[in-house]
Formats: C-alpha cells, structure tokens, sequence
C-alpha cells in the first residue's frame, strides 16, 4: 500500500499536469510576442492557440461520447 503523501502527489499532478502545462505555453506565447519579432510571432501565436485548440478539442470529442 502506498503512503498517504504518495497518493497525494500522484493525485495532484494527474489533475493539474495539463493547466499547469497549458498556462506555461500560455505565458510563453504572451512574452515572446512583446519582446521577439520576425518568425518569432509565429511561435507565439501558436502557443497562445493551443489552449484554444486543447478546449474545443475535448469539448467535441466529450460531445461524441
């Protein structure tokens, strides 16, 4: 059996392991776009779309099921 602080962390990063992840993409997006120019914009623009992309993506396939 697995302490209880074990199960806590697992627990933990199983539900917070993709809006962490999201929110970082997000925040990288929002600074390369003010301070990097060029092909660079292109790089912001789609991390700041990925966490528009992951949402409609499972709210489609959440509706299908």
């Amino acid at each position: 059996m697995k302490p209880a602080h074990t199960a806590k962390r697992s627990n933990f990063w199983f539900v917070w392991r993709m809006p962490l992840l999201l929110a970082a993409l997000t925040l990288f997006g929002l600074i390369i776009a003010l301070v990097k120019t060029g092909v660079w914009h292109w790089f912001a623009w789609a991390a700041l779309a990925a966490p528009i992309v992951v949402g409609l993506w499972y709210s489609f396939v959440r509706s299908k099921k």
